[in-house]
């Protein structure tokens, strides 16, 4: 009985709190909403560059006229069967400043189509399902089977950084080689036709693509948990108070914090590192300075946000909750397991709000693809942007706390 006591009073002072309240309402909702909208999405605008050297023509066979040439045009065939929502597609006249593109991060993949290309689809496609009546010229001929030769296919160059992206680029550019074939009613399948060099050469595991956002979600937990929760608990228990009072200013109350919780910060993100690459093996091709000033950036961030949120925090439950509730959205949308391609547009922005998205990808860039400081510039900047921002507004903070105090 002394227990349920003891729980209708806890129930009743929750009922009396209504930030609790809210809280308590809205965490399950958002984390369903944003759960359900950002995994649901399909690919969208991904960076595609086409060099197209297919001159369109096929010499074939017939019974009735000998050798006569088609016009097919059967790369601009597929061409128009690539979904404009999915790929944001831009032509190029050479094949090797296109691949290389793909290299240097500016596009997801590339795709060069021979200048046979048309030939040699229908060598194979008459090679496959023999002879074929079509109209020539105002007449029926029938194409003969020609001698089977070794086909010059396309060359797609991706980039399979990604082990969650590169397998919905190779479905959406197969669906639009089966869709050209089907037309040719031909017995090929589109892997026939691709010649698919990945720039990784699969040694990306999904592990590894996860790795860095894991470690910047750890990073994001731990910090933003452990100032917030300390600095409510030295509020409520008087020691915040009594330094604020002393002669010190309020933007020296805000560096020391940030001083002390990003040095334990630092020691728990190298112990993170460690431990990955140890037991794990995860990918790190980066430099560690590279990667130690990407985390020394995203965690003076947090210490603002944290300082922000311990001044609308009564106590540290209340802490706890406003914690979870940048945490929830934090991980879903800022593509720790969900690339951002694949959200729809409308939780996209969502994800440009958070820092672990620009930490994210900074340390991505950073640990698989060996990126140095100019590959993560806009990352960085951002990053310290918010670094700036969040310090400021948590000096704010402070000096309010020591007003009131």
């Amino acid at each position: 009985m002394k227990s349920f006591v003891i729980a209708a009073n806890i129930l009743r002072r929750i009922g009396q709190d209504r930030r609790t309240l809210v809280l308590i309402a809205v965490l399950p909702l958002l984390f369903v909403l944003l759960y359900g909208y950002s995994f649901s999405g399909e690919p969208q605008n991904l960076k595609l560059t086409i060099v197209n050297q297919d001159n369109g023509l096929a010499s074939v066979k017939t019974a009735e006229l000998g050798r006569v040439t088609l016009s097919l045009f059967l790369a601009e065939a597929f061409i128009e069967q690539l979904n404009p929502t999915t790929f944001d597609i831009t032509f190029a006249d050479d094949a090797d400043a296109a691949i290389a593109g793909v290299g240097r991060g500016e596009v997801v993949a590339a795709l060069v189509f021979p200048q046979y290309f048309s030939q040699q689809v229908t060598n194979e496609v008459l090679r496959r399902v023999g002879e074929r009546t079509v109209t020539y010229e105002g007449r029926s001929v029938r194409l003969l089977p020609g001698e089977e030769s070794q086909m010059p296919i396309a060359t797609l160059r991706l980039d399979d950084s990604n082990p969650l992206l590169a397998p919905a680029i190779l479905q959406a550019l197969n669906a639009a080689l089966s869709a050209m074939l089907s037309q040719q009613q031909a017995a090929l399948e589109p892997e026939n036709l691709l010649d698919v060099q990945l720039l990784y050469e699969g040694k990306i595991r999904t592990l590894d693509y996860t790795a860095p956002g894991i470690i910047g979600f750890a990073i994001t937990l731990i910090t933003v948990m452990l100032t917030a929760i300390s600095i409510v608990r030295e509020r409520t228990g008087g020691t915040l108070t009594r330094l604020l009072i002393a002669p010190v200013h309020a933007w020296e109350v805000t560096f020391g914090y940030t001083l002390a919780f990003t040095s334990v910060g630092l020691l728990q993100v190298a112990e993170l590192f460690l431990l990955s690459v140890l037991l794990f093996g995860i990918r790190f091709a980066g430099a560690p300075g590279s990667v130690a000033l990407v985390i020394i950036l995203f965690t003076i961030a947090l210490q603002g946000i944290a300082t922000l949120l311990s001044t609308i925090a009564k106590n540290e439950f209340q802490a706890m909750q406003f914690v979870l509730f940048i945490l929830i959205p934090s991980i879903i949308v800022s593509g720790v397991f969900w690339p951002l391609e694949m959200m729809p547009p409308a939780i996209r922005p969502l994800a440009y709000l958070s820092p672990l998205t620009y930490a994210n990808g900074a340390l991505r860039k950073l640990m698989l693809a060996a990126k140095g400081l100019s590959g993560v510039a806009f990352e960085v900047g951002v990053l310290a942007g918010f670094a700036v921002v969040m310090l400021v507004l948590g000096i704010v903070s402070m000096r309010r706390q020591a007003h009131s105090a």
